[in-house]
């Protein structure tokens, strides 16, 4: 039973599947719990992200639970603050567009205005906390980089918008398949869509990102900043930003 012992191997096409769908599994329900506060959401998120950046870059072969707490651990606090920072605006532009709503013109008009505003924190969201997993920096930085690498690649950004937002739109608008979207999102809905998005990213991180890392020290994070973060700098200025 040789062939069958070579099926079932851990190095085999079978056995890497079993693999990277354990990690998304464990990504996902490990993203569902730590979420639980509501507030730590941006930490979660930065976190499933850190862990699917390490898969990619391991090639499967990680802890999920051990990956996933450094990279919750090691971005906490800036990824809470930024979340909730990013909640409040969003909300505060939703209000203003609904209140914008209720006027005739040209009060009106604004909410097309809030509706531009609020479509660039949906971009900018959307990279910061991928990005926050790989690179160091403060806020105005990780906005920076985010920007830089939403703009660098238009068609990446929307397929990254796409896969951000018609998932949840489908949850909501077929209620009659509500049960198995709550089943898929449980168990492996975040994690998939941050597998995805990584793959996409990772195209462009790796470039910048420090080849002789190994990822063993539990303190790394995928990158070597301070060279990766002079190199989106000068790319930028290339780009007239």
């Amino acid at each position: 039973m040789r062939w069958l012992r070579s099926f079932f191997d851990n190095n085999s096409l079978f056995g890497r599947l079993m693999t990277r769908c354990g990690i998304l599994i464990a990504g996902n329900i490990l993203f569902l719990i730590f979420s639980i506060p509501v507030f730590t959401i941006g930490a979660a998120w930065t976190a499933l992200y850190y862990t699917m950046f390490k898969t990619l870059r391991e090639k499967g072969e990680i802890n999920p639970f051990r990956v996933f707490w450094i990279g919750f651990r090691e971005n906490f606090r800036q990824a809470v603050i930024i979340f909730i920072l990013f909640a409040f605006l969003a909300v505060f532009l939703i209000l203003e567009i609904f209140w914008c709503g209720q006027f005739e013109n040209p009060v009106a008009l604004f909410r097309y205005g809030l509706m531009a505003l609020l479509l660039t924190e949906i971009v900018i969201a959307s990279y910061i906390f991928p990005v926050m997993s790989v690179f160091r920096g403060d806020f105005r930085q990780l906005i920076s980089d985010s920007v830089y690498f939403a703009v660098r690649r238009p068609v990446t950004l929307i397929l990254i918008l796409f896969l951000h937002i018609m998932p949840f739109v489908i949850t909501f608008l077929d209620a009659r398949r509500l049960p198995l979207y709550a089943f898929l999102w449980c168990v492996i809905g975040f994690s998939g869509i941050a597998m995805s998005c990584a793959n996409w990213l990772y195209k462009q991180f790796a470039p910048l990102l420090d080849s002789n890392q190994t990822g063993d020290d539990e303190t790394d994070k995928l990158e070597n900043a301070e060279k990766s973060e002079r190199e989106i700098l000068e790319e930028m200025k290339k780009l007239g930003m």
